[in-house]
């Protein structure tokens, strides 16, 4: 907030002095070292946040996974099932054969969910939660929905880990 307030004092006291063309260019170089430090503010605020949040124990001591290599190398997982109709809902199946459950976080965020038909054109990304848990030496379905306009899914993309379709598990709705 001070930060705020001390753009705008700067902006006031810099247009004070300034007439016309010199004016507006003035305000308009405030502005955006104004909007650069604010956005530089957040993603920091927003990186850090990630960073504590993977680095501390979450409550239930999962290990905490945003990404696909941690993905990879703390869940196996397949498409059981590819459901098309007026949205293709896809199945995947994980599992975990670790000690402590494994939360895969911010799927929803940033287009890190996405569904590819056979000639690698994204699909339109419906439905997906944002995380899930999956239970120490267990297994979890998770269903995700996607409009891919009538063409058939061939792959799933979580982070920049990849899931084959297998065509025997492409079922129609019924």
């Amino acid at each position: 907030m001070k930060a705020s307030m001390s753009v705008v004092l700067l902006t006031a006291v810099a247009l004070a002095a300034c007439s016309g063309d010199n004016a507006e260019k003035a305000a308009s170089g405030t502005v955006s070292k104004a909007v650069e430090l604010v956005k530089g503010a957040a993603t920091g605020a927003s990186k850090g946040v990630e960073e504590g949040r993977k680095a501390s124990t979450s409550v239930d001591g999962a290990l905490i996974v945003s990404g696909g290599k941690e993905l990879g190398s703390s869940l196996s997982g397949e498409v059981l099932e590819a459901k098309a109709g007026e949205a293709v809902v896809v199945t995947l199946g994980f599992s975990n054969l670790g000690e402590v459950p494994v939360r895969v976080t911010e799927l929803a965020q940033n287009n890190h969910v996405t569904a590819l038909d056979g000639e690698g054109y994204a699909c339109t990304t419906q439905s997906v939660d944002d995380e899930f848990t999956v239970p120490a030496k267990a297994k979890l379905k998770v269903e995700m929905a996607f409009a891919c306009g009538g063409k058939a899914i061939a792959k799933v993309r979580l982070f920049d880990t990849e899931y084959a379709v297998p065509p025997g598990r492409i079922v129609s709705a019924k």
